[in-house]
């Protein structure tokens, strides 16, 4: 190979770890479909429900300020996550995947592989889940 083809190489294989360990590529046509559409402050999932697996998430942030999506998987109720210093503490809860924050008027798309299970799907930047900014999906 030449250098420039393994600079590439490397540059892939970094922006693939920068993903996360769930995130899949987000050229997975058989994936079903999560909607998700993040409001000041509020957040939106359709459907409600998807099965476990690979799952393409199309978020949409139609808020006036950045918003992320973190998946956390629990059985806490949605509005009661541990938060410390305004953020939902991710080093108390189960996080399976993100979408890492984007701004305003912006959309993004990633593929997560998310195990079956009951999720609170939350914007971690901080103040925004304490505005609720937190929405319940089901993995089956």
């Amino acid at each position: 190979m030449t250098s420039a083809r393994h600079a590439l190489v490397a540059v892939a294989a970094l922006g693939a770890l920068a993903l996360g360990a769930t995130a899949c590529s987000d050229d997975d046509d058989n994936a079903p479909t999560l909607n998700v559409r993040l409001v000041d402050f509020a957040i939106e999932a359709n459907p409600n429900t998807v099965p476990a697996g690979n799952v393409r998430v199309k978020a949409k942030n139609d808020g006036s300020t950045e918003h992320e999506v973190v998946f956390v998987r629990t059985d806490l109720p949605e509005d009661g996550l541990p938060v410390v210093d305004n953020k939902v503490d991710e080093g108390k809860v189960e996080v399976v995947g993100e979408v890492e924050k984007f701004p305003a008027g912006k959309s993004k798309t990633a593929t997560l592989e998310l195990p079956p299970g009951r999720y609170v799907l939350i914007c971690n930047i901080a103040t925004h889940y304490g505005l609720g900014m937190h929405r319940v999906l089901l993995v089956q």
